[in-house]
């Protein structure tokens, strides 16, 4: 049997065009419909003049929760829809079921008795911690287990932590590293930096250098007047200050938005033909300027094409979603695998020295 070689460093623009239209396109119309939903039935306890100030938190928080739902099933091998046999199928099942659940989760917050300052801790802790164990982790906990147990430990291990941690002066773990594993983990340089590391050291290390860059990036907001130091961040316990300027938080939003469907929908085209890590490296600091010129654009059209800076919030992240769920689930951008300049197997670098 003949085998196709795997191509070095390839561009496919058509498709890769293709996919990042089909992100931000499901995007923008995702977000005007979630919009509209939240504006006529908040999921807060929001009321009157309350809504205008506050769907923007619905949004972000369904959108969200649908999109970790999402991730907890693709890293559990598909569960519990890993039967249906048809990838497309089961990838439109999953995402509608996600969206529900993902309601029923963003609502649960409020049922529970808790207000609007438990959202982000928990949104946080439930993202870093399925980050840690089954991105960065390559899923060293549940490793051989078949799917439904995979997907229940992993559930019962992210409620109680997210439980402790929030419930602690902790409060949560800031979500600021976030846009920054989309760019480690999508470039891959992450991986380069930590290749022949055995499992948790792996994990431990990656989030060592997530916190690293994180607190250079803090320090450099600070630096040009939009992070303050000295403000109460979230909880007691982080006292690296918060964002002092709105478009902080625009940026952080897009950078999430596009950071993962840029180098996954590109194939990383062109920094692979740039060895490793200096080409994860320059992969990285595209998205960074990326991220500016779009945050620089959606600013300015706050007043104009947005009504506040609320919305342009609600647009800048939808991005984030489907992002995920359309290379995830639906394969666009893994459909076919390449290879870095200097890579001997594609998708890993175990055996770079």
């Amino acid at each position: 049997m003949q085998t196709t070689a795997i191509e070095v460093a390839p561009a496919r623009l058509p498709n890769a065009l293709g996919g990042l239209g089909l992100i931000f396109g499901l995007g923008i119309v995702s977000c005007f419909v979630v919009n509209l939903i939240v504006k006529a039935a908040p999921i807060g306890p929001w009321a009157g003049d309350q809504i205008a100030e506050m769907y923007w938190l619905d949004n972000v928080t369904w959108q969200l929760m649908a999109l970790w739902w999402v991730l907890l099933s693709v890293v559990s091998g598909g569960f519990p829809f890993h039967r249906i046999e048809d990838p497309v199928t089961r990838g439109f099942v999953t995402l509608a079921v996600a969206w529900l659940v993902g309601w029923l989760s963003a609502k649960g917050i409020y049922w529970a008795g808790l207000d609007a300052d438990w959202v982000f801790p928990i949104i946080g802790c439930i993202f870093f911690f399925i980050a840690f164990f089954s991105f960065a982790g390559e899923n060293w906990i549940v490793a051989g287990m078949p799917p439904h147990r995979q997907f229940f430990i992993l559930l019962v291990m992210i409620a109680f932590l997210t439980y402790v941690v929030t419930n602690s002066s902790i409060r949560w773990i800031p979500a600021w590293w976030f846009p920054f594993i989309e760019m480690g983990s999508a470039s891959g340089v992450l991986a380069y930096l930590t290749r022949r590391m055995t499992q948790p050291g792996k994990a431990l290390a990656q989030i060592g250098i997530l916190f690293l860059v994180v607190i250079c990036f803090l320090a450099i907001s600070s630096g040009i007047g939009v992070w303050d130091t000295e403000a109460p961040g979230v909880g007691t316990f982080w006292t690296i200050g918060y964002f002092s300027d709105p478009r902080w938080l625009l940026w952080f939003m897009v950078a999430c938005s596009v950071s993962y469907a840029l180098l996954i929908q590109l194939r990383n085209w062109p920094f692979t033909l740039i060895p490793m890590p200096w080409g994860g490296i320059l992969a990285c600091l595209f998205c960074v300027i990326v991220t500016t010129i779009v945050t620089l654009f959606l600013a300015s059209l706050v007043g104009s094409v947005f009504t506040d800076m609320n919305e342009a919030l609600t647009y800048a992240y939808m991005g984030t979603h489907w992002s995920f769920v359309i290379a995830l689930l639906f394969g666009f951008g893994n459909d076919r695998p390449y290879l870095w300049a200097g890579q001997k197997t594609s998708g890993s670098w175990e055996d770079v020295d």
